[in-house]
């Protein structure tokens, strides 16, 4: 882990004038400061109590224009030092928020990439509240710095430094209360940081509980379970509250001794400076300087507590952030990493092996199979058997344990991730759709395509029917998730986004077994269609959606079983027989509308009359 000071000079090194310029303007601003109490000393000394004073002030007029002199002076020193200070203050509000942005931009970026490995143990609203709260507190970190520690820093330094030049035992004195003080403040401030950090720890659970419900609002509603998730809330909180009742008595404690030692310390100058001043060794005027001086050097240091606090709540998020900052990204693409712009997509799995980092289940073994540029594999089997897993690799979400994978003869790994994930269209049973309009939806990740390709993807997903309905056509907002769509018509975005793409691989991941049978025909028929002479993996539970592919692979365990097409595995009277009779037996086989018009699955080198009566076909062997 780097320093904090190194960690944090990464996100303020474009702005070194601008802190020269706040710390030159602190300094201006505490030295005019610093005259104020000393032209008024000097006018109660030199003119207040010298009023009568014939020899030194003969007139009236002469002594009204000198003590006129002294206020003009003080004015202008109060000018000058609140002009400075604002200065100060501008310039550490925005360089402090400048870095609290860059510090959250780069950690949301960083966390953009990270392996889904780091995302499958992590809930996003822990996750999220670190970001935010790291955000807000390297602003308050900063800030703190550049106006309460260096300013008051200088400011003691200063004042103690003139206070034993003038009168070293009143020095002594002014500073005698600095090592209980500052012995007092370190120890209980340590366990307020502690303490802070177990508060924010609670805080994101706090978070992440409340983030986590509100976002499966509809589970929670379906599920009536809002009353389990108001009292998971309310544990949280009330173990947040305990750190927070327990950082406020530390703190408190805090105050009440260093309240009490600066007293100690006022009454103390007061007493000794009032003997000075019977002895004529000072002057009425010092002694009202040295009594401002202890509130100068004291109140600062009473600020400590709460600096301090700031401070080490600001360095706790640093030191949180770090941990995340620490975790490995996803595998950077080399160097040499070739951009493709277009793929033929040829498809070789090899040998290929993999097993979760923290598990000791092998979830894919010795798994290998080939695609030819457009055809079209189906994968199926029962729940973790592995099918999933398999598009998570081709999109390089992770990477294989053992094996390789080969996209158009090349090793995957030697593609940039970016560029080969452009050339991939990707569509999930549960498709993530963002609070925003229907155009955007469907050109997000092709955000530079034109209207008329929004239009052009969204007829080919068979959206006319849906467009035709919302209030503002492509510009209505769709809730958030999508909320406000049907099943079948999410998914119908999320196809019309996959085409905009224009890929070279299309992925459908259980697109359509959560749909009834009418959405799910109409899905059937916007996927053969788009899918057209291009290379398609289809993942399905439901063997009828799958039966006119090219080949079919039954999945057990993480290994391929049986492999062919639908009407081969059926005349094997094997696994896939058996599970394609217990579908049909259960209800849950759906035969699709097949027309001579509407293949399931066209493809350049087999005709629909063909696919047709191979699904014709299939269906009588089941039955």
């Amino acid at each position: 882990m780097l320093s904090r000071r190194k960690f944090l000079s990464r996100y303020w090194r474009n702005d070194h004038s601008k802190i020269a310029l706040i710390f030159v303007a602190i300094i201006i601003s505490q030295l005019f400061a610093f005259l104020e109490p000393y032209l008024w000393t000097r006018l109660l000394d030199g003119f207040l109590r010298q009023v009568g004073n014939t020899a030194k002030f003969p007139t009236e007029s002469v002594y009204f224009a000198q003590v006129t002199a002294i206020i003009v002076l003080w004015i202008a020193a109060a000018f000058i030092s609140r002009m400075f200070k604002n200065i100060q203050q501008y310039y550490a509000a925005t360089v402090a928020d400048r870095v609290g942005i860059r510090v959250f931009l780069h950690a949301f970026s960083y966390v953009l990439e990270l392996p889904m490995r780091f995302h499958a143990n992590v809930k996003g609203g822990e996750l999220f509240r670190k970001l935010t709260k790291a955000r807000t507190d390297v602003t308050a970190l900063l800030t703190t710095f550049f106006e309460k520690i260096f300013q008051n820093a200088f400011t003691i330094g200063l004042v103690a430094l003139y206070t034993f030049s003038m009168n070293w035992r009143m020095g002594l004195l002014l500073i005698a209360f600095l090592p209980p003080f500052l012995a007092i403040t370190v120890v209980m401030t340590r366990r307020i940081h502690r303490i802070q950090n177990q508060v924010n720890r609670a805080n994101e659970a706090v978070y992440g509980t409340a983030v986590e419900a509100i976002t499966h609002v509809e589970i929670v509603k379906a599920f009536a379970t809002s009353e389990h998730e108001h009292r998971l809330a309310a544990r949280d909180h009330r173990i947040s509250h305990r750190h927070i009742h327990e950082r406020t008595f530390a703190y408190q404690v805090l105050t009440f001794s260093q309240g009490t030692l600066i007293n100690l310390s006022r009454v103390s100058v007061i007493w000794y400076g009032a003997l000075l001043l019977f002895r004529g060794q000072i002057g009425f005027g010092d002694l009202v300087l040295f009594n401002i001086f202890t509130f100068w050097i004291y109140q600062p240091l009473y600020e400590l507590g709460e600096i301090y606090a700031k401070y080490q709540e600001g360095i706790s998020a640093v030191d949180r952030l770090q941990d995340v900052l620490a975790e490995r990204r996803e595998e950077v693409s080399l160097p040499s990493a070739y951009i493709p712009t277009k793929l033929c997509g040829a498809i070789e799995f090899r040998r290929v092996s993999f097993t979760y980092s923290d598990e000791n289940r092998e979830v894919l073994r010795n798994v290998s199979f080939k695609v030819k540029p457009g055809e079209k594999l189906a994968l199926v089997g029962l729940s973790g058997s592995g099918k999933t897993t398999v598009v998570k690799l081709l999109l390089r979400f992770y990477e294989p344990s053992e094996g390789k994978i080969f996209l158009d003869g090349r090793d995957i790994r030697r593609y940039d991730i970016e560029s080969l994930r452009q050339r991939i269209g990707l569509v999930l049973q549960d498709n993530i759709l963002f609070n925003l309009s229907l155009a955007d939806n469907i050109r997000y990740g092709s955000f530079d395509a034109p209207d008329s390709d929004v239009v052009s993807a969204a007829q080919r997903a068979r959206l006319d029917d849906l467009v035709a309905k919302l209030s503002d056509g492509y510009q209505t907002l769709i809730g958030e998730r999508g909320i406000k769509l049907s099943g079948g018509e999410r998914q119908r975005v999320a196809i019309a986004r996959a085409i905009i793409k224009k890929p070279d691989i299309l992925i459908f991941d259980e697109a359509t077994s959560a749909l009834d049978s009418h959405s799910e025909e109409v899905i059937r028929r916007a996927i053969q269609e788009v899918s057209a002479g291009v290379t398609t993996i289809t993942v399905a539970h439901r063997f009828a959606t799958v039966m006119s592919a090219d080949e079919i692979l039954l999945f057990e365990d993480g290994r391929v079983a049986e492999r062919g097409t639908h009407s081969e595995l059926i005349k094997r009277r094997g696994r896939y027989r058996e599970l394609n009779a217990l579908q049909m037996r259960s209800g849950k086989y759906h035969r699709p509308t097949v027309t001579v018009h509407e293949p399931i699955f066209s493809h350049a080198t087999n005709g629909h009359v063909g696919n047709q009566k191979i699904a014709h076909d299939a269906v009588n062997e089941a039955t």
